[in-house]
């Protein structure tokens, strides 16, 4: 300022004084009055976390049983000087947090989840002098109040969830297990012939749990998170292979894997009813964290069909040509499928896998055994011991051979007449009766450390060689059903000689004497089944649900092949005498003996010929079925939480 204008600059300086105070004061008041107005929203965002964290912390819920979410809230609103009414609400949801793309929370409400509970709340306070001012400005009325909002998500605790798993036994898929996948789907009407290359592609695949479980439930038309009707709805086999073919497809995985499971769709059938709870076991109430888990779609797919083979009474039959070998089949009945995963609370959910419960018929000819050199000599040869046991026993009046004396003077005399092999070819069974595998959470800890323990038990196998009158008589009672095989035949006939000329001969009666044959029933493969206790600690603790799964083995028999092969090479004949209808009924211990000359030319044929399906029986067939005897490969998960609601949004 010039000095020659400071008379005239006194009451300039003066009202610029003024204004600076009056400014001062004006932005003093909009401090002050936006402190109270952030101490409104202060008091009620604590008002809408406590009320949330109680109403999570106590696992409330927004319909149904139990204590009510809304209640609590409002009980915890009050105690914290928020009452509704007067301008004041508080609005209660329940629902679940998701996490998005990247790592996104959002909150999805759902009344019949109460994972997480959302609490809503506004009050309306007196106006603030900057609302005010503005208002004034764009000419509008000023409002008396100003409506404050918060709301706050409380998780409710999560209890700690374990996971058990059973290894793939698909692993690897060759040319024989394509074929009898194949063939694992033809009982359902599905005509599938997808190739190695094909099925191959869906074992390497993993498909998200929680993704499946989602697309499954919008496929059948169940709500979003209502996993527990989910798993107890009908549903068809083909319900759980589109739905996995679409995750699959959303997920980017390769194209032939996602066309090749919509052959398998295309080609099933839709008649049979299966249920999700039989083959994936998901305890009540198990949260949407939980089931952040990867499964094999093979797996999927494998538990499906056989799922609905058991439900259909369907029996798979497969020749075994596919196996590599000739002049026989296949029957494979399902009698329990397989749980693959099970996922739950361990301090009080039973959380179990298990593996399939088949019964395996092989029913092969065995036309070789009339063509085995020297066996027809050895037969001819117990002509006479054989008739001097069983002539007593039977009272059969026997005169031994047409050698004897009275048969040589026109007299007619009853003779024994023994056939090898009556049965042409002679037609074997047998019968493989394969118990499950289980594997049960007995114990967890998550302090100061993360460890599982599990209870496993391996499968194990019971063979019967023999004969079944029906296929069915073997699928229902299983090895009870079996017969001996009649491989010699101690018939009678009535003879007229006179020296060596033989006249004629009358009828021949077949097992008047009953027979020799073969049959086996007994434990062998894995037997008894081998019980374990797996211990998942340190550095093989079990990680996360949604990290991959760490698996231990507990073996099962140490050779499968060679125990079934040992119960082939210890099969006897028996001699047997007829009782009641039965022309094999009951052992005559006593001719034993007089049976080594044949056993030791007999038995090394028919072992040689059993054990051509040993080993596709075990190494193909069964682990096709998702059974392994050689080794029970279990995997296991654990996530560990802390026991208080948190916010979380």
């Amino acid at each position: 300022m010039s000095p020659r204008f400071a008379k005239r600059q006194r009451g300039a300086i003066g009202l610029a004084a003024v204004l600076t105070l009056a400014m001062a004061l004006v932005f003093g008041l909009v401090a002050v009055d936006g402190g109270r107005l952030y101490m409104e929203q202060r008091k009620l965002q604590r008002v809408v976390d406590m009320a949330a964290l109680e109403a999570a912390g106590q696992s409330a819920t927004c319909n149904g049983v139990g204590p009510q979410a809304a209640t609590l809230a409002n009980v915890s609103a009050s105690r914290n000087g928020f009452s509704v009414g007067n301008g004041r609400t508080l609005v209660t949801t329940c629902g679940s947090v998701t996490t998005g793309a990247a790592s996104r929370r959002s909150f999805s409400a759902n009344p019949a989840i109460a994972e997480a509970i959302k609490v809503d709340a506004t009050n309306n306070v007196a106006t603030s002098i900057a609302s005010g001012i503005r208002s004034l400005v764009a000419g509008q009325a000023i409002p008396a109040t100003t409506q404050l909002h918060a709301y706050a998500v409380a998780a409710a605790p999560l209890p700690p969830r374990a996971m058990l798993r059973l290894r793939s036994t698909l692993a690897t898929v060759d040319s024989s297990k394509s074929a009898l996948l194949n063939a694992l789907v033809d009982p359902l009407g599905g005509r599938v012939s997808l190739n190695a290359v094909g099925w191959q592609g869906i074992a390497n695949t993993d498909v998200k749990l929680l993704d499946f479980l989602d697309q499954l439930a919008i496929d059948v038309n169940v709500g979003a998170g209502r996993y527990d009707e989910l798993l107890s709805k009908n549903l068809h086999a083909t319900d759980l292979i589109r739905a996995t073919a679409t995750v699959l497809s959303r997920s980017g995985a390769a194209a032939d894997v996602v066309t090749n499971l919509g052959r398998v769709v295309v080609g099933a059938d839709n008649s049979t009813l299966i249920k999700l709870g039989d083959i994936l076991d998901l305890q009540n109430g198990t949260a949407t964290a939980g089931l952040d888990a990867t499964l094999k779609a093979i797996d999927l797919v494998q538990a499906a069909v056989m799922l609905a083979a058991k439900n259909s009474a369907a029996v798979v039959q497969i020749p075994l040509s596919l196996l590599g070998l000739v002049n026989g089949t296949i029957r494979v009945k399902v009698i329990e499928p397989e749980q693959l995963s099970a996922i739950g609370n361990p301090a009080t959910d039973v959380i179990e896998v298990h593996t399939a419960q088949v019964r395996v018929l092989a029913s092969l000819d065995l036309p070789v055994l009339g063509t085995i050199a020297g066996l027809a000599n050895a037969v001819l040869n117990l002509a006479t011991p054989l008739t001097n046991i069983i002539n007593p026993l039977l009272g059969l009046n026997l005169q031994g051979t047409l050698q004897s004396v009275g048969c040589l003077i026109l007299v007619p005399c009853k003779v024994s007449d023994i056939q090898l092999v009556p049965d042409a070819p002679p037609h074997l069974d047998i019968g493989l009766e394969v118990a499950s595998a289980t594997s049960q959470v007995t114990g967890y800890s998550c302090a100061p450390n993360k460890t599982l323990t599990a209870a496993t038990q391996t499968a194990a196998a019971r063979v019967a060689i023999g004969k079944f009158a029906t296929p069915n008589d073997f699928f229902v009672t299983g090895n009870a059903a079996v017969q001996a095989i009649p491989l010699i035949d101690f018939g009678t006939n009535v003879c007229t000689k006179l020296t060596l000329l033989t006249l004629g001969c009358g009828n021949r009666v077949p097992f008047a004497g009953g027979g020799v044959g073969i049959k086996v029933n007994s434990s062998v493969v894995g037997s008894p089944a081998n019980s374990a206790s797996q211990f998942w600690s340190g550095a093989t603790a079990p990680p996360n649900l949604n990290q991959p799964a760490v698996y231990q083995s507990t073996p099962g028999a140490s050779n499968a092949v060679t125990s079934l092969g040992a119960t082939f090479s210890g099969i006897q004949l028996l001699a047997y005498q007829p009782q009641g209808g039965n022309p094999l009924g009951q052992v005559v211990t006593a001719a034993t003996s007089t049976l080594s000359n044949v056993v030791s030319i007999l038995v090394p044929q028919i072992t040689t010929l059993l054990g051509r399906i040993t080993d596709p029986l075990i190494n193909a067939l069964l682990k096709v079925l998702g059974i392994d005897l050689m080794v029970t490969d279990v995997g296991a998960n654990l996530d560990c939480s802390n026991n208080r609601a948190q916010l979380v949004l």
